[in-house]
């Protein structure tokens, strides 16, 4: 794939189709404030959005009617579940809405628990979707060679060097007009394609196969894509 490539891809939007939807879906519902940063939270718990929807709306609480996927699985196991739960607060709405930049947005997010790099970009992605905060995008990723993100952008400029992957993130930034968070998200999927796992339009089809089994949720989902 070529940066020209990539950029269309990205504007394309397959990639981060589920965080937009996230934000569809709080206006779909009219959600309060603190209702959407709850959905919000709720999705980067399961990465999954109709099992998000069911925690918030329905207070499902039952991880074995719910789903997680990939790495989300893990928010199953020793007790992190209830623990994640518990220590949804409003505090933590209020000291992200104080952020000015994603720099800051991003590591209060890493100080909650079990939110790691890439809980992070995920919450923060969506967040940015839902509320557009009037944040400066300062960012810059640690570029850790064995992430996904840095792979696919290591693919496309054929350089490993720290300054050339800022150059590039940078260039991205203007080029989409998108933020480091949604970038990654792309980029991660551009790594997966060079290996063949990923295809443009599979994660769309991913969350609309995930719609057809969630009779609950499925037609709103379908229809917010149209």
């Amino acid at each position: 794939m070529t940066y020209s490539e990539y950029i269309e891809y990205h504007k394309r939007g397959d990639a981060g189709v589920e965080e937009r939807m996230i934000a569809s879906l709080c206006r779909f519902y009219k959600l309060s404030s603190w209702d959407a940063f709850r959905l919000i939270y709720f999705y980067t718990m399961t990465y999954h959005i109709p099992s998000a929807l069911a925690m918030l709306l329905k207070n499902e609480r039952n991880i074995k009617r719910l789903q997680f996927r990939t790495d989300r699985r893990y928010v199953r196991c020793n007790g992190a579940f209830p623990r994640l739960l518990s220590e949804l607060s409003q505090d933590k709405q209020m000291r992200l809405n104080a952020c000015k930049t994603t720099t800051e947005a991003f590591k209060e997010v890493r100080s909650w628990f079990f939110f790691g790099r890439y809980a992070a970009y995920l919450f923060l992605e969506v967040y940015i979707n839902t509320f557009k905060p009037d944040w400066t995008d300062d960012l810059v990723p640690d570029w850790e060679p064995d992430e996904n993100y840095t792979k696919g952008a290591v693919s496309l400029i054929r350089s490993n060097e720290k300054s050339a992957l800022d150059k590039f993130l940078n260039a991205a930034r203007k080029d989409t007009g998108d933020n480091v968070f949604a970038i990654e998200t792309s980029l991660c999927a551009v790594e997966k394609f060079r290996k063949g796992t990923r295809w443009d339009g599979y994660y769309t089809e991913r969350m609309l196969n995930e719609a057809d089994n969630s009779p609950a949720y499925g037609n709103i989902i379908y229809k917010l894509t149209q």
